[in-house]
């Protein structure tokens, strides 16, 4: 399924990180909105501006997974309140909040999507993991990072709450 990413996106992918199986994550996501009468979004963009959600949209969507912007971390609040989402995307500052405030918010809920802060340099990892987060994205924004990321966020968050939701078991590859 990533026949679609661009020949400097393949040459890009790290060799010693092997993707998830995306295909397997497709079906998985057709199961759980299938399984599902709630609204299932995949990614979220907290705070977004325009072209991030643009982009983000555009390169999931070969993935078949929906991309909703949340102009704020309160419009992402509202959201979960009622529908759930895997994965949960804001800038390291955003109008009307930073990602720290994001993931305390997002610590609330009880299967809160993973975090992945877009960030100045790598540098904010330790401090994103130490507060609950999954990953951070530094710019300028590489394609095969964005999809390596989002997709391992999503798997992740799979393992984890797929099989709590049914009752049974973590899946078989937690």
């Amino acid at each position: 399924m990533f026949t679609n990413l661009s020949t400097a996106a393949w040459n890009a992918m790290p060799a010693s990180h092997p993707l998830p199986d995306v295909r397997e994550m497709e079906d998985d996501a057709r199961d759980v909105r299938h399984a599902s009468q709630s609204d299932v979004t995949d990614i979220l963009a907290i705070g977004a501006n325009p072209m991030q959600v643009l982009y983000l949209s555009e390169l999931f969507q070969q993935f078949g997974w929906t991309v909703r912007p949340m102009m704020s971390l309160r419009d992402a609040v509202d959201f979960l309140e009622e529908h759930e989402a895997q994965v949960a995307i804001c800038e390291e500052t955003f109008a009307g909040g930073t990602w720290r405030d994001a993931a305390r918010m997002l610590s609330f809920f009880p299967d809160p999507p993973m975090l992945v802060v877009i960030g100045s340099d790598r540098t904010l990892l330790d401090e994103v993991l130490a507060a609950g987060g999954f990953d951070v994205l530094t710019r300028p924004l590489r394609e095969s990072d964005v999809v390596w990321t989002v997709a391992s966020a999503w798997h992740e968050w799979m393992k984890l709450f797929q099989g709590q939701e049914e009752g049974g078991p973590l899946c078989s590859d937690a």
